[in-house]
């Protein structure tokens, strides 16, 4: 009986455990990682990620009642441009500078969502864009 229960308590601590690092945890799995990409850059009303970007940093963070996603990625600068001039929600944007950054802010969000903003140095670009 005692190795009984010694199994449903290890089974149940491995369930939380996972069920943690899903629903929780700042990670995101990797049968989700198509899905985080295109509902940030829908958004943001942005366009694809450019094709030989690299993405850096992909994090999910917020509730069950609030999301944030952030993704960072590099590419090269005349790629970056091009994004920037086929993307709906930043063509028309005047960004604002810091030091040696643009921040393009998108509030509301597409999809009636919060929206964010999206900072560009150079060849790095992060997006961060939540819904509430």
């Amino acid at each position: 009986m005692k190795k009984l229960f010694g199994i449903f308590c290890g089974f149940l601590i491995l369930s939380l455990i996972f069920l943690y690092i899903i629903f929780f945890s700042n990670y995101v799995m990797p049968w989700n990682k198509d899905e985080v990409i295109k509902t940030t850059l829908k958004w943001g009303g942005l366009k694809e990620l450019p094709t030989n970007s690299e993405i850096i940093t992909l994090e999910k963070r917020g509730s069950i009642f609030t999301r944030q996603f952030i993704i960072e990625f590099v590419s090269s600068e005349n790629e970056i441009k091009n994004w920037i001039k086929k993307s709906k929600r930043l063509k028309n944007n005047q960004p604002k500078s810091d030091t040696n950054k643009m921040i393009y802010e998108i509030y509301p969000g597409e999809d009636d969502s919060f929206g964010g903003k999206v900072e560009i140095k150079k060849d790095t670009v992060k997006i961060n864009m939540s819904w509430s």
